[in-house]
């Protein structure tokens, strides 16, 4: 099998958001579903990191328009840099940033590849955005351009439960080609140069989120079921040896 190059890599990608190409009503059916209470605890999570830690900051995202769910209406950063290789990707987030309390700027830019100067960045974030590229490369870039303990935020899917492995396989059109979520290996490239803690999420969720859509359809997300598999994941998610069981996680650290 011969193995892409980072360009080519790039460029399949870039054809795909392009063109929005992707089939994804099937996963975010269930999701509204699986992860309705988790959202709930992930914004608890992420309001106290966003407050302590980008208020008044230089920060930036890879990607374009996470800031609108994650920044805008709950904290002021200094300045936003958003970068994406996708031109409609980042159009996304250009149409929406207007009468902002903060600077913000959009870049044509490859993450694997930052083209900032050293020691640029108070905060790197994304969300949904490191399975796409190279991660040690990228992540040897974020420490660069990070002034020291500069902090990372990052929310990513996971891939080391066997049965999301077989959902992957039989569901190819709902991804990109080339992305990896984040196996074992790739928190030991993390810990490299950053520390971190984690938050893991949605397993039980999953379970109990698709016999929720069986029984409702998709409507009455906020249902006994729901509740109860997410319940089981909020306590399941304290026992580190069943953290391979969850499908995301929130990693929160700062430089080394």
């Amino acid at each position: 099998m011969t193995t892409k190059s980072r360009a080519e890599i790039n460029e399949t990608e870039r054809e795909i958001w392009d063109g929005n190409t992707l089939e994804r009503s099937k996963i975010k059916r269930l999701r509204r579903h699986a992860f309705y209470y988790s959202y709930k605890r992930e914004d608890t999570i992420l309001n106290k990191i966003l407050d302590d830690t980008f208020k008044g900051k230089n920060v930036l995202e890879l990607g374009s328009y996470q800031w609108i769910n994650w920044i805008k209406d709950r904290v002021v950063p200094k300045k936003v840099t958003c970068i994406n290789i996708s031109q409609s990707e980042l159009e996304k987030g250009i149409k929406v940033a207007k009468d902002l309390p903060f600077e913000i700027d959009f870049q044509i830019m490859d993450a694997n590849e930052l083209e900032f100067p050293d020691e640029t960045f108070d905060v790197v974030y994304g969300g949904a955005i490191l399975h796409h590229l190279d991660i040690e490369q990228t992540l040897s870039h974020v420490h660069r351009v990070l002034k020291p303990n500069g902090s990372i935020l990052f929310l990513e899917p996971l891939n080391m439960n066997p049965l999301y492995k077989i959902y992957r396989k039989c569901n190819p059109r709902e991804r990109t080609p080339d992305e990896h979520a984040l196996v074992q290996s790739d928190f030991k490239i993390i810990k490299k140069r950053f520390t971190f803690e984690h938050h893991f999420f949605d397993f039980f969720s999953v379970v109990f989120g698709y016999l929720s859509l069986k029984l409702y359809g998709d409507k009455k997300h906020d249902n006994i079921l729901n509740k109860i598999g997410h319940g089981i994941d909020v306590f399941v998610s304290k026992i580190p040896f069943l953290h391979v069981l969850f499908a995301r996680v929130i990693l929160y650290g700062r430089k080394k």
